[in-house]
């Protein structure tokens, strides 16, 4: 991935522009290679080893993506890319990768070999991009909640990886059991409905309600409760610090900081008490132990909850964050739930039918806690690709919708040289599918031809290796996912192909001095 010329000050441009292109595409194509087999129900693993040598197999690609110490900037930028794909779409980070280096490939060709201009291929591709999305938007359809298509959406995101075929079937439970409730503003949104947990001492499973990772905050306090009147208390619950009655080295001052500690503990007490609250989900950074004391003695049922789980918490049980003493005059600041209790074997609390009663919880199991893992963000991406699918539509998958517009993209017309870039973006569009037969074990390139020689949806079954239907066959990718991919790809590819120089700090204050001395 290194070049010895990099960061090297030279007098002949055009040497200048060639190595950093050549030094740039080769790191493009390192990381490229790195996930490429991965992709596809055939695709094959990779074993990640840390620098504690701990072992972890994956064949997700914005996991083996993390992983990798980059140290060439053009390698940073396509995990960054990778990682900007995985939070905006949560599937589609290989895909991205393989499109950029064919890209990149194609560019750097017709750069070196044919001698056109970087900004004409830049145009080119800008060109592409655009009209390849637009023709994949035509090709989209929409897809409901309850069709069949949904599940095979889901399948299709999941065929290669750990577990898939069970994971699919809990994926599109959770989402059923949520339905429509997932809807925020016309669009689905499953990150507010559908948590996904992993424990590898409980089953798969599918929970209606929210299941946290957490105990009581003394044994014994009750095990259950049920009619829960819920409160979250982000208050200050350690009205006197440790460290004030440290600083004091006189008795009598130390033993007024400590009677003032008890009082103004019980008046918090009685405070929250005085809400009706019999279930508190604190999320304050300490907690006196006088008032865990008096929550015990008052049989309150009390859990430490992290920031981060407020806003399901609030949504699901409908209670307010109370912040202030002042809070806790309100009248609406308590939520409800059926029942909350601890499973002191597995170590999680359940809350049950809140009074959103719209949230599930997906319980991931795994052999291992590598294995839970790898099943656990396979769960996630399940989930995202449905949202894509419900929201955007859905295309044939295997490659075969980004196969099929090749042909209508040539017939984009741009001016001059601007032409040639068109070539870029089909050579992209053609090597998912290249890529995935290849990793099926067939020659892709043979087998795409007669993919494309096929009517429109038609791909290729890894199985058999003849063509087929896709839609028939069920193997559908959502529209959100390719779009997104190809336009990541497409910025990748423009970026680096834009680079004329690589340069270090060091050669740009070389190069001020040798100015100033002309």
């Amino acid at each position: 991935m290194s070049n010895p010329n990099y960061g090297v000050w030279r007098p002949m441009a055009e040497n200048v522009e060639f190595n950093a292109l050549e030094s740039n595409s080769n790191a493009v194509m390192a990381v490229a290679d790195t996930v490429r087999t991965t992709l596809g129900p055939k695709g094959l693993d990779k074993l990640l080893i840390d620098q504690a040598m701990n072992r972890h197999i994956s064949n997700d690609g914005v996991t083996i993506l993390l992983s990798l110490r980059a140290i060439h900037p053009v390698s940073r930028m396509i995990v960054e890319i990778a990682e900007r794909q995985e939070q905006l779409v949560g599937d589609g980070t290989t895909t991205a990768v393989v499109m950029a280096a064919e890209m990149i490939k194609e560019g750097k060709r017709l750069v070196k070999e044919l001698g056109v201009h970087p900004t004409k291929v830049v145009e080119g591709i800008e060109g592409g991009v655009k009209e390849a999305c637009q023709l994949l938007e035509k090709e989209a359809k929409k897809i409901s909640l309850n069709e069949i298509a949904l599940e095979q959406v889901v399948k299709t995101s999941l065929s290669s990886k750990l577990d898939g075929k069970k994971l699919s079937l809990l994926v599109i439970s959770a989402l059923r059991s949520v339905g429509k409730n997932a809807l925020y503003n016309g669009s689905y949104d499953f990150d507010k409905t559908i948590t996904v947990l992993r424990r590898t001492t409980m089953e798969d499973r599918i929970v209606n309600g929210i299941v946290l990772e957490r105990k009581r905050m003394d044994p014994e306090m009750p095990l259950e409760i049920k009619d829960a009147r819920v409160m979250i208390a982000r208050l200050d619950l350690k009205p006197v610090k440790e460290a004030w009655v440290k600083e004091n080295s006189k008795y009598e001052e130390i033993l007024n900081m400590e009677n003032d500690r008890v009082a103004k503990s019980k008046d918090i007490v009685n405070s929250l008490l005085a809400t009706g609250a019999n279930a508190i989900l604190i999320a304050s950074g300490e907690v006196d132990q006088v008032i865990e004391n008096l929550l015990v003695a008052n049989k309150v049922f009390a859990v430490r909850i992290s920031i981060e789980e407020i806003e399901y918490l609030s949504r699901y049980t409908r209670a307010k964050p109370v912040r202030m003493m002042d809070d806790l005059k309100k009248s609406d600041i308590l939520g409800k739930a059926d029942r909350i209790y601890e499973d002191e074997d597995n170590g999680v609390i359940y809350i049950d039918n809140g009074s959103d009663g719209s949230m599930a919880t997906m319980i991931v199991s795994g052999t291992t806690k590598e294995t839970s893992l790898e099943r656990w963000r396979a769960a996630i991406d399940g989930v995202n690709a449905a949202e894509a699918a419900l929201n955007k539509g859905v295309v044939a998958g295997g490659g075969a919708a980004e196969l099929h517009v090749i042909e209508k993209v040539k017939n984009l017309r741009l001016k001059g040289l601007e032409q040639v870039g068109l070539d870029v973006v089909t050579s992209a569009l053609e090597s998912i599918m290249r890529q995935i037969l290849t990793n099926a074990g067939y020659n892709g390139l043979e087998k795409v031809m007669a993919a494309k020689a096929s009517p429109d949806t038609f791909g290729i079954d890894i199985d058999s290796g003849d063509p087929v239907d896709m839609w028939k066959l069920g193997v559908l990718d959502p529209l959100l996912v390719k779009t997104m991919a190809l336009e990541a790809a497409g910025e990748i590819a423009k970026s680096v192909l834009r680079i004329d120089r690589n340069l270090a700090a060091e050669d740009l204050s070389q190069q001020a001095l040798s100015e100033t001395r002309r």
